[in-house]
């Protein structure tokens, strides 16, 4: 009966008599139980009454239902059944097309580790506090910390915007003293200010703490929302790593020492949901510390840290609350090294001289690291220093490791030698177009170079306005940059090329794509336009970057013919076809002709940067959900090959571009003064 309403109650919130089964929405809409068995394990009480038994149901709920929205995935997920008693959230899945609607963090794991400079063993952190502490004191602190070798030090949850230590002061002087303390050790350092702000100044916040230098940021979902988190971490202009706190979230949780069938589990509140929202590192409290969390419990919150999510990357567990330097041995043990270690209170009572706490922290957590790279020669015991510069550096044991690192540069070498021919070769076909146009109006007796030009040659040369032009006789060359109207024509000879646009590389690297090209028709030399058109065309064999972003495109095929994948599925695409690219979808468009596939790819202006997707992942998560089309593994099989040769991730997009606010304000003022080509923003712009 429970599993039966908590269907209905999540979706429909109607009794099944007004949506029965046959019905559209009882088929689409409302959720279904696909499996329910009794737990294999049952908590122990004293009582032996019959509704304490447990029950594991598995629920399905269309993708549809969450809009591809992450408040409204929480709300499908739990919200009016959190309310009801004896029921618990045990783990959540995702299918791809839904986990494609999320970008999930920026950094991750592997990249807070080349962030921090900490390639093995854990990544520590420690906490600024007392609240009351004045901003001298703290920076001081700070200071010490990061001499000491702390990789992340982080404002106490506690200090927000106190008279005593001013946000905007705090930052300031706490970040200044890390940076100090980076120059003098060469180590990479972070300070993570607190976000507990009010909902309005949440974003400002992030904002100036990156203008100030802070390194990360500490987040509160518990309080200031979870999808504020997500918002901040795919935000574009932001790029800093987000530390999750678990703050308020201890209401929300189930389990514990009385076993409590109510909330999330560990595993899902405190390490799949900050994983969806962006979160690079989750902090929770460890067993053994002050709040009672079981070892089983912290285990499956890094399997939720860690597990295979999509493309997502692992995030880094962070167990905390109320550790001792005394317990960082059995903690390293149970977490192995892709931990963060929290020590706050216990670093600092540790001894006054708080550089040598951290010191000590370095040394009993295993790092080698106890003096930074600019202080080794003054200590030659110590750990061997860094590389801060991309030099290669050869031990023995390693040999192998720095053979693959030089292959890697050798391949991404041969392909910027390829690129530089390419942008040479499209140079020269430029200054040959250029040189024609000049020949061209020399002998019409204009440039048509400027609106300025196109204005005075109206008259056609020696024609008088009024009379009529000999057949045969060409408007002027439009203006190429500027807001002004525009014609660009293909040349005569039908080739694919536009008179006085030049060709493009798709993007910098070759590894995520092969083959393309580009050129850049309308919306980005002046237009006022909020859409950008381009003609993208890709060579026999070749295909464009599988990525997802939070933008919608619109392609229409112009040249030969290719193929789409949209999520899991792949569609063909033919002269005149059309295809639509909703947010959040991973997509690729590919050749598998023997001619060249042109096509048109219309583009918000105003858009945030694509997320690269790992085809050798993508083609897992999808092959356990669906049945692949023919061809498909194949194709991102010899995709992951290329990646791989080509030493992984692609760089970020050449064509990417965002005007910043000048398009919004633009769009306002025309909507406040009623203009008759009104546009109103969408709420992602």
């Amino acid at each position: 009966d429970i599993v039966e309403a908590l269907c209905l109650e999540q979706t429909v919130e109607l009794p099944e008599s007004l949506v029965p089964p046959g019905t559209w929405i009882n088929e689409h809409v409302v959720g279904k139980c696909e499996t329910l068995r009794r737990c294999a394990k049952q908590p122990q009480f004293e009582s032996k009454d019959e509704k304490d038994i447990r029950w594991e149901a598995v629920v399905r709920y269309a993708d549809d239902t969450s809009g591809g929205e992450l408040p409204q995935l929480l709300n499908v997920i739990f919200g009016n059944t959190s309310i009801k008693e004896n029921v618990k959230v045990e783990d959540l899945e995702l299918s791809p097309t839904l986990m494609g609607k999320f970008l999930g963090p920026r950094f991750g794991t592997k990249g807070l580790r080349e962030l921090l400079g900490v390639p093995k063993g854990p990544m520590l952190m420690t906490a600024l506090k007392p609240m009351g502490t004045s901003v001298a004191k703290l920076a001081e602190m700070a200071y010490a910390f990061a001499k000491g070798g702390i990789d992340i030090i982080k404002d106490d949850h506690g200090l927000a915007n106190q008279r005593y230590a001013p946000y905007e002061e705090r930052v300031r002087a706490c970040a200044a003293a890390v940076r100090r303390a980076n120059a003098e050790t060469g180590r990479k350092c972070v300070y993570a200010p607190c976000l507990n702000a009010p909902a309005h100044l949440v974003v400002q916040r992030a904002r100036f703490a990156k203008a100030a230098g802070a390194g990360a940021v500490l987040m509160i979902p518990g309080i200031t929302g979870v999808d504020t988190m997500r918002h901040l971490a795919e935000d574009p202009n932001f790029g800093l790593p987000i530390v999750c706190h678990p703050a308020i979230l201890g209401a929300m949780l189930g389990g514990g020492s009385q076993h409590e069938c109510r909330g999330f589990s560990h595993k899902v509140l405190l390490g799949i949901i900050p994983r969806l929202a962006g979160a690079d590192s989750t902090i929770f409290p460890s067993f053994g510390g002050r709040f009672g969390f079981s070892e089983q419990e912290c285990v499956d919150i890094q399997k939720g840290c860690t597990q295979t999510l999509g493309s997502m990357p692992p995030i880094v567990p962070t167990p905390g609350g109320g550790m001792t330097l005394e317990k960082i041995k059995k903690m390293t043990t149970v977490y192995t090294e892709d931990v963060m270690l929290l020590i706050g209170g216990s670093l600092i009572g540790h001894s006054p001289d708080l550089v040598a706490n951290a010191r000590h922290f370095l040394g009993i957590a295993g790092r080698k690291d106890t003096y930074g790279p600019l202080e080794n020669k003054h200590h030659p015991a110590s750990y061997p220093a860094i590389a801060t510069t991309p030099a290669l550096v050869h031990h023995a044991p390693a040999h192998h490791e720095s053979n693959e690192e030089v292959t890697k540069l050798q391949k991404r070498c041969v392909q910027m030698e390829k690129n530089v021919a390419m942008l040479t070769e499209m140079y020269l076909n430029e200054e040959k177009a250029r040189k024609e146009l000049e020949k061209k109006a020399a002998a019409g007796g204009h440039h048509g170079s400027s609106k300025d030009d196109h204005e005075r040659d109206s008259g056609h040369g020696h024609h008088k306005p009024g009379t009529t032009l000999p057949p045969g006789v060409a408007a002027p060359d439009t203006p190429v940059d500027g807001n002004y109207s525009k014609v660009f024509n293909r040349p005569k000879d039908g080739s694919w090329t536009w008179e006085r646009i030049p060709q493009e590389m798709y993007k910098q690297d070759g590894g995520s794509f092969k083959g393309c090209s580009r050129f850049e028709l309308l919306g980005k030399r002046g237009e006022s336009t909020v859409f950008h058109v381009r003609y993208f065309e890709v060579d026999p064999g070749g295909w464009t970057t599988l990525e997802h972003h939070r933008h919608e495109h619109a392609v229409i095929g112009l040249r030969g013919e290719g193929e789409i994948q949209l999520g899991p599925h792949v569609y063909p695409v033919h002269v005149g076809d059309a295809a639509y690219t909703a947010p959040g979808d991973t997509h690729q468009l590919r050749n598998n002709g023997d001619e060249p596939f042109g096509f048109i790819c219309v583009v918000a202006a105003d858009r945030d940067r694509p997320v690269e997707v790992d085809p050798k992942e993508f083609l897992k998560s999808t092959s356990l959900k669906h049945a692949l089309q023919h061809g498909v593994k194949e194709s991102l099989e010899a995709q992951a090959k290329h990646r791989a040769s080509m030493g992984g991730d692609a760089e970020p997009s050449a064509c990417e571009w965002k005007p910043g606010m000048k398009k919004k304000k633009q769009a306002a003022e025309a909507v406040e003064s009623g203009s008759a080509c009104e546009w109103t923003p969408g709420k992602k712009r």
